[in-house]
């Protein structure tokens, strides 16, 4: 089992990464060094070589496939045939580009001498050649790394590892090195977990990097959302949400084809009503469900054909229409991003209406919700799942959620359904509306009032409310680990 994981890990050898961009990077030896942007690159490419390989020299990539070493010369689908159909080939951006020097690794190949693929997969590694876009990439959160989850994989892999699959988000080298591969890592042994995520730790530290989104060997056939051959090893469109529907399992969710969704969605989240009956604890979507929202699927629906998107869920790239306008990689929403259907101004302001329209909607919800748990359980937090009750105030005792109406548990699931999305209301507001009516009716049946009047605080003070509650749904999922 050990051998064919290794050899996995060598098939998936990372190189440069982000494509758009790539500019005055060619030659066969060493790292980019024109300019002071180069010369940073540069220094910070050395720095990742090992001592062995420190006094090594430039042999070419052809040394790299000699007799059978890497897939070999002669084949015409191994990873040298793959990469000389790419831009990486056609500007001379060779093995040693990425991975170093080769002779002494090619004299006696060992992980010690060559910049093994770990490391290799470093944004370090790609900045020798798109530096802006690099720059721009550290930025941003996926360039953070939340570590806990990657710690408790090497203490407790049976659970973060194979189990819950929390590392495969939340490290980008563990999604690169198997979840892409398509290796069984509920085959792999606890060692084997263990290695990965200190390699993580120790070699390529970030959430996600250029290449858990790009293959550097091949193109891909997943054209951008401009319809160029970035080599993405997922497509940015799919509307086909089969494998992240309700009840889906981690095994499943976790490998959605969908560049951004295979991270962003809400991980199997079920609302169905014997889902929300026997999973009280905590709610069932991660901080993750924003694709989930934009396709209007997850949340508990009423009768009736129910509201499920609007046109962001069909725009071209989907989450790369707004998160990446012009291949932007800091990932931040651009209005720029929004034309031709909106200009600039019109998506602001429609942005700013709709979110303080759900945000009133929220803690108008959240006020129904706290009315029902202080008349009926005696404390306005009892309408709450078990542990966010608990993270509230550790000296209560939760109720018998035997004793919750299955109407406060559809509430409470869309309310937390909308707020973990994180967009209220900007991703997809004809669902999040829809849902917030469903939750309110389902109140009503129970005979909880609403207020006759439009909150007057501020979309300032509404998001405080509601983020407060959303970071207790995070304490009370991770036990305290973030």
């Amino acid at each position: 089992m050990r051998s064919r994981w290794i050899v996995t890990l060598f098939a998936v050898a990372s190189v440069v990464a982000a494509w758009v961009g790539l500019q005055g990077c060619a030659g066969t030896g060493g790292p980019k060094t024109t300019g002071s942007s180069g010369d940073t690159a540069s220094r910070d490419f050395l720095a990742l070589l090992g001592d062995e390989q420190k006094s090594a020299t430039y042999i070419g990539a052809a040394a790299c496939v000699s007799g059978t070493c890497h897939g070999g010369s002669t084949s015409t689908t191994g990873t040298y045939a793959h990469w000389q159909a790419t831009k990486h080939a056609s500007n001379n951006v060779t093995c040693e580009r990425c991975h170093g020097p080769g002779s002494v690794h090619a004299a006696s190949p060992s992980k010690t001498n060559i910049l093994k693929v770990s490391k290799s997969t470093n944004p370090v590694v790609c900045a020798q050649c798109h530096g802006p876009l690099v720059d721009q990439y550290k930025s941003s959160q996926h360039m953070q790394l939340i570590a806990d989850p990657v710690e408790e994989a090497i203490t407790n892999p049976g659970t973060y590892g194979r189990n819950s699959r929390c590392i495969t988000c939340h490290s980008g080298l563990f999604r690169a090195l198997y979840v892409d591969p398509n290796i069984d890592i509920s085959t792999m042994t606890d060692a084997q977990i263990q290695e990965a995520c200190e390699e993580t730790l120790t070699d390529s530290p970030h959430a996600a990097t250029c290449v858990t989104c790009h293959d550097p060997h091949m193109n891909t056939g997943n054209l951008s959302q401009n319809g160029e051959e970035v080599q993405l090893r997922k497509p940015v469109f799919n509307s086909d949400t089969t494998s992240i529907a309700p009840g889906t399992t981690a095994a499943t969710f976790t490998t959605f084809n969908h560049t951004c969704g295979q991270c962003h969605n809400g991980r199997g989240t079920n609302p169905a009503d014997s889902s929300l009956n026997s999973g009280t604890s905590r709610p069932s979507m991660h901080d993750s469900n924003q694709f989930n929202m934009l396709m209007g699927i997850g949340g508990v629906e009423g009768s009736g054909a129910p509201t499920k998107n609007m046109a962001h869920a069909t725009a071209p790239g989907q989450c790369t229409k707004c998160h990446m306008p012009s291949s932007r990689h800091t990932y931040t929403v651009s209005y720029d991003g929004c034309a031709p259907c909106h200009t600039q101004a019109d998506a602001a302001a429609r942005a700013t209406s709709v979110k303080s329209e759900v945000l009133n909607s929220l803690v108008a919800l959240r006020t129904r919700l706290d009315n029902w748990a202080l008349t009926n359980k005696g404390n306005a937090l009892f309408w709450e799942y078990t542990t966010n009750i608990t993270a509230a105030d550790p000296t209560l005792t939760p109720p018998a959620q035997s004793g919750i109406p299955i109407e406060i548990k559809r509430a409470r699931h869309n309310y937390y359904f909308v707020i973990r999305s994180g967009d209220y209301g900007v991703h997809n507001a004809p669902y999040a509306r829809y849902l917030l009516d469903v939750a309110n009716t389902n109140l009503d049946t129970l005979g909880v009032s609403r207020s006759a009047s439009r909150s007057k605080m501020s979309t300032t003070q509404l998001l405080k409310i509601v983020e407060a509650d959303r970071a207790r749904a995070r304490h009370s999922e991770t036990g305290g680990l973030e």
